[in-house]
């Protein structure tokens, strides 16, 4: 289940977030969760499993049709393509209407969500 950021989770968003590759360095990791603390059009989610453990985080960037997925991140444990499939489903279900997109480096779960979906762009026939 998503559940929004606030200040009392802050320090297992901290810890969440280390797992991302690139906020391994403290100052970074601080700098990044302020980044979605100060700006409205960054949101910030944990991932709570059904017996209520913070297993994983998502941030996303909101814009007027679409997200962007920013971060995803779970703890070892929980590291699979099921749950992250559940966190997008749980993401495009709470701003329904709007597409989710990725950046480069996250491409490829988006594809492979959508493929699952469904949802993903037809390829182009060939002549």
């Amino acid at each position: 289940m998503l559940v929004k950021y606030k200040q009392d989770y802050e320090k297992i968003a901290l810890g969440l977030l280390s797992f991302t590759p690139d906020l391994k360095k403290f100052d970074r990791l601080a700098a990044e969760l302020k980044n979605y603390t100060s700006d409205d059009q960054l949101a910030l989610y944990l991932w709570r499993t059904e017996q209520g453990d913070f297993v994983g985080i998502v941030g996303i960037e909101i814009q007027s049709t679409y997200i962007l997925l920013r971060h995803l991140a779970f703890t070892p444990d929980y590291r699979n393509q099921e749950n992250a499939f559940a966190v997008l489903d749980a993401l495009t279900q709470h701003y329904e209407g709007k597409r989710l997109m990725a950046p480069v480096n996250m491409t490829e779960i988006v594809s492979a969500w959508e493929r699952h979906q469904g949802t993903a762009p037809a390829a182009p026939e060939k002549q």
